[in-house]
């Protein structure tokens, strides 16, 4: 770093950044504050989603929690900006949308379709960000590190690759049984599926 540049815990570390302030909240409040709110409107969602099946609230939680994150949230280096800007303006949206799905009775028909739309798009831009930065040998961040490395990057990335697996499969899974069953009812009572023009 050139003499009298500012010296800043961010990644690449020869970044200048003329303006760096130092946070004055250390990381463990910042830590304990934001997974303080996330069990907090997780717990509220699941007090306000009860009689419903367990795997419907699950997904109600995850869904609006994944929302705020992403409308909230995001940021990084250039194409991660331009990943996360959609992310923001399009999957935090949806996110809350699927949750709505889950919850009002009028839009149930498009729950599994709205969770199958968010869950590909959150497994692409996981599958994205990961992909970046082994392609980049990680100099975005400070390899091996528990907290930096292990915790942010891997761990809480890794969320949003097998939770998103997870409902792409339960979305199929559902999908694919209802498009059986139309297929089934229309056979055994003769009536030909509906052909758009």
């Amino acid at each position: 770093m050139a003499d009298g540049a500012i010296n800043h815990p961010y990644f690449p570390r020869d970044t200048h950044l003329p303006h760096y302030k130092p946070n004055i909240t250390s990381i463990e409040e910042l830590l304990g504050l934001f997974f303080g709110l996330v069990a907090v409107l997780n717990v509220l969602l699941w007090l306000g989603t009860r009689g419903r099946c367990l795997g419907v609230r699950v997904k109600v939680c995850w869904f609006v929690t994944c929302g705020l994150i992403h409308s909230i949230l995001e940021g990084g280096e250039t194409c991660m900006v331009a990943m996360e800007s959609i992310t923001a303006w399009v999957d935090g949206p949806l996110c809350l949308l699927t949750a709505t799905a889950f919850l009002v009775p009028g839009m149930s028909g498009w729950r599994y379709v709205l969770q199958l739309a968010v869950s590909i798009c959150q497994l692409y831009g996981d599958t994205l960000y990961f992909s970046t930065e082994i392609l980049e040998n990680f100099r975005h961040s400070e390899y091996g590190h528990p907290l930096h490395f292990w915790f942010y990057f891997f761990f809480l990335n890794m969320i949003w690759i097998v939770v998103p697996s997870l409902n792409i499969f339960d979305a199929v899974r559902k999908l694919v049984a209802v498009q059986r069953h139309v297929d089934s009812t229309n056979k055994s009572s003769g009536k030909p599926s509906k052909k758009r023009r």
